[in-house]
């Protein structure tokens, strides 16, 4: 992960990069304060890096020029590009010592800078006065001129150059002799650098209206075996003494240096300095740029998030250095199965995200699924260990009609927490249930959850586990599972508040409510029931009550003095959090197991976890993963992962539970196989828990 450390370095690698250009350079955020500058800088401003940053750019400006000056940047601020400026507007710089001196200065936009950055490159303006004084010395021209390490050429009134001075030889890469009557066109070959067209002869202005032009920018044509050039051009008319036109002078300033810092920043700013991916500023512009596309031309995109699941276990076996180098290893293999328009992003941590341009939802599907089968099948070692991980991916469409890419990124969230909680490794699209729920932003989210904690606005729903021929089915079986009441209409599903709730640390009060309410109605049930069995409730922990530390005191406080055998209550832990923290979770699981409750590992064969640490820990049920459980019918080799499971839970004295269990065929795979029990659709939806449970049992009592 990209440290503290990594931001020194690459403050390091940025001031290295402005110390090298051979002109001054600062950069300023849109607010006119200075970020950074080069030692040519401090040695043009006679002053010091430390006196200046931080200070607004006006400082560097005679009074007299400052509030005109601070109009000009506000304006160019709104809308800013590359632009060149000449001594002829009245620029001066103003030394520490309280001398003047005129300036040129080239201004560059920092593509994507969050601070909104731009490069100004600046050089004393004293070449175009001398090219002046040098041609005026006719008898001294020449060698005035050489003097001059600008590349300076002069052509005659026709635009044919009849002269150019060492520096202009060495750029052309042309001697004097063979330039001399050429058209200037060919002898200084220019293209646009932004649509890469051809260029006028740059003097032609200039000898047609007899007044200065520049600076303007181009690009030098590359000579075979070199790279092309970036110039800043300035142009001056020659005249004889009557006053009229006899040719030109072209003065060049190579900026090539300079357009490959501004790059570099800019680079900087859009891209994630672990991984070289794009960084979450820029996928947030591109995904706007998207949705406006789709608004505009109807066209389909897709934006998919991806969560690695089992990268903590690396980072903390390994370190941070074994971690990052999993995270650039994944981003090229992500890559690799990418489309060359699609934008692969490192939005934070071990957390994706891909924008697939102009790509409909299937070929969308298509392509998550390839990535989320390469990283299943990929194996990371390191030092003598090796590591498998997975990923969890969320997908949504973008179409015309959404609008804020804050709202499609929150979906795609949501879907890929789904796909998580449904046992990783699995592609989870985004099936938006009611407008106004999706339209909430992740704070109002997480005060409804903490109101619904307050005020009982949770509703607990019950979903039978069918016990198949090799089942226990003394007592009927269920799993809790929580909605959010909604003043109108059905409630509302976990996806859409516990994305909200987790990020916001609310889980361990979730469990809370879900414990307590549990225990209050078990025990009103066991009263209206004596001598009744009672059911046995699965109650899901949260990884972070689970590696919180106090899960075992709110189990005991709730059950002193509750009517509620302690064997009527199933805690399950997820694999995920075991492998984020194995004492913690088997610590938890030894001590649930003492006070006489059942307890379950759900999500078992997500990271393959279960088959290394199960006959360490105290379970009594073991639940095989919804992916794995959804492909028996037609994948050889979730069957294959379920047998196996399925086995090694029997060996070691478990009953094993399949999950999501959607169609017959499912389900008499699992028979075949010998699994206990089947939770699912196909066996039952889940309803409310008090309609459940007033079900069973003989006549309550009065």
């Amino acid at each position: 992960m990209a440290m503290a450390g990594d931001s020194r370095k690459v403050a390091a690698e940025l001031q290295a990069l402005l110390d090298a250009s051979p002109d001054a350079v600062l950069l300023v955020d849109r607010a006119g304060t200075i970020a950074a500058l080069n030692r040519r800088a401090e040695a043009l401003f006679a002053t010091t890096a430390g006196q200046l940053r931080g200070k607004p750019i006006e400082a560097l400006l005679p009074e007299r020029l400052r509030e005109r000056h601070a109009s000009a940047r506000a304006a160019y601020a709104t809308a800013p590009t590359v632009r060149a400026m000449s001594a002829r507007s009245g620029l001066m710089g103003l030394r520490a010592d309280g001398s003047e001196f005129p300036v040129e200065i080239s201004l560059t936009p920092v593509v994507g800078s969050p601070e909104g950055l731009v490069m100004a490159v600046v050089r004393e303006a004293v070449t175009r006065t001398s090219v002046e004084a040098a041609i005026a010395r006719t008898d001294q021209a020449v060698g005035a001129l050489d003097a001059i390490t600008d590349p300076v050429l002069t052509t005659d009134a026709d635009g044919n150059v009849d002269f150019m001075n060492r520096s202009a030889e060495e750029l052309t890469g042309r001697t004097q002799e063979s330039a001399r009557g050429r058209p200037l066109t060919e002898v200084l070959p220019l293209t646009s650098e932004s649509s890469g067209e051809p260029l006028e002869c740059p003097a032609a202005e200039c000898l047609r209206s007899g007044v200065p032009g520049g600076p303007c920018e181009a690009m030098l044509q590359a000579r075979p075996g070199q790279e092309g050039r970036a110039l800043d051009l300035s142009t001056s008319p020659i005249r004889d003494p009557s006053g009229a036109i006899t040719g030109a002078a072209v003065v060049v300033r190579d900026v090539t240096h300079a357009r490959f810092i501004a790059r570099q920043l800019s680079h900087q700013a859009t891209h994630d300095s672990l991984t070289g991916l794009v960084n979450r500023g820029e996928f947030e512009r591109r995904l706007a740029r998207a949705l406006a596309s789709a608004a505009e031309k109807h066209g389909e995109h897709a934006l998919c998030f991806l969560d690695l699941d089992g990268f903590k276990r690396v980072n903390d076996a390994c370190g941070h250095l074994a971690g990052d180098e999993l995270l650039r290893q994944l981003s090229d293999l992500m890559l690799e199965r990418m489309r060359s328009r699609d934008t692969l992003a490192r939005l934070g941590g071990d957390e994706f995200g891909m924008l697939l341009e102009h790509c409909r939802l299937p070929t969308a599907e298509r392509i998550a699924d390839e990535i989320r089968k390469a990283i299943a099948g990929y194996r990371f070692t390191f030092g003598e260990e090796t590591y498998a991980v997975a990923a969890s991916i969320g997908i949504v469409p973008i179409r015309a009609g959404v609008r804020r890419a804050s709202d499609v990124l929150r979906a795609a969230d949501t879907a890929c927490y789904l796909a998580k909680r449904g046992g990783g490794n699995r592609i989870q699209l985004y099936a938006p249930r009611r407008r106004a729920a999706d339209t909430r932003s992740d704070q109002e989210w997480a005060q409804r959850v903490l109101r619904a904690v307050e005020e009982d606005g949770f509703r607990l729903y019950a979903q039978p586990m069918l016990p198949l021929d090799h089942g226990d089915g003394r007592c009927p079986r269920f799993e809790l599972l929580l909605r959010l009441a909604e003043e109108r209409g059905e409630p509302l599903s976990p996806g859409a508040f516990l994305p909200a709730a987790r990020r916001n640390g609310l889980m361990p009060s979730i469990d809370r409510w879900v414990l307590k309410q549990t225990v209050r109605r078990l025990s009103d049930w066991q009263r209206a029931h004596p001598g009744v069995e009672p059911p046995t409730v699965a109650i899901n922990l949260a990884d972070e009550t689970v590696t919180g530390g106090d899960a075992m005191e709110l189990v005991h406080g709730e059950l002193a003095g509750a009517d509620v055998q302690p064997r009527a209550l199933c805690f399950e832990i997820s694999e995920s959090a075991l492998v984020a923290n194995p004492a913690a979770s088997a610590h938890l699981l030894r001590r649930l197991h003492a006070a006489g409750c059942q307890t379950a590992l759900e999500h078992c064969g997500s990271g393959m976890a279960a088959f290394t640490v199960l006959r360490r820990l105290q379970v009594d049920y073991l639940k095989i993963a919804g992916h794995i459980v959804r492909g028996l019918a037609r994948d050889p080799v979730d069957r294959a992962l379920a047998t196996a499971l399925n086995e090694v839970g029997h060996v070691l004295g478990l009953r094993t539970i399949g999950v999501q269990v959607e169609r017959p065929e499912v389900l008499a795979c699992l028979r075949r196989i010998g699994v206990d029990y089947a939770q699912g659709f196909d066996i039952g939806r889940p309803e409310p828990f008090d309609d459940a449970i007033g079900q069973l049992g003989g006549p309550a009592q009065p």
